[in-house]
């Protein structure tokens, strides 16, 4: 791999739509720095289940806002910052059924979540509340 960093972003409706497009973006700077093509496929994963996670929470809540993926690459690291402003809710205000079905929504994510924490060595999320919701993969190469 050269020592020049590749970077990529992208900003998109909160929409199924763009996965394919997100997923092709990290596999393909994956595969033109010739890195090893399992571990490029699990970031991939990583990644994509990231993505889709906030557009399905979204979705289920009818909230909208954009997605920003921004990604780099270079001969240490492959990192991606997730952002989104979906406007996440504060649950102080669900009834109880509301939040009931809401908690049973978060428990089907819960193996996502174990896929990200076993494929990336570095994750870590901010919340801003009222403005953002930030995550950050990283894989070191």
């Amino acid at each position: 791999m050269s020592s020049r960093t590749v970077q990529k972003d992208l900003t998109f409706a909160c929409d199924p739509r763009h996965l394919a497009e997100v997923r092709a973006v990290v596999q393909g700077m994956w595969r033109d720095c010739g890195l090893a093509e399992r571990t490029g496929r699990l970031v991939m994963l990583a990644v994509d289940e990231a993505v889709a996670s906030i557009i399905d929470h979204a979705r289920g809540t009818n909230r909208q806002g954009d997605i920003r993926v921004s990604l780099d690459l270079d001969e240490t690291r492959f990192r991606a910052v997730i952002e989104d402003t979906t406007n996440h809710c504060d649950s102080s205000g669900m009834m109880d059924a509301e939040l009931r079905a809401h908690l049973d929504t978060e428990r089907k994510h819960q193996m996502g979540i174990f896929l990200i924490r076993e494929v990336m060595d570095e994750v870590n999320y901010s919340f801003k509340k009222g403005f953002q919701n930030e995550l950050s993969l990283v894989k070191f190469v």
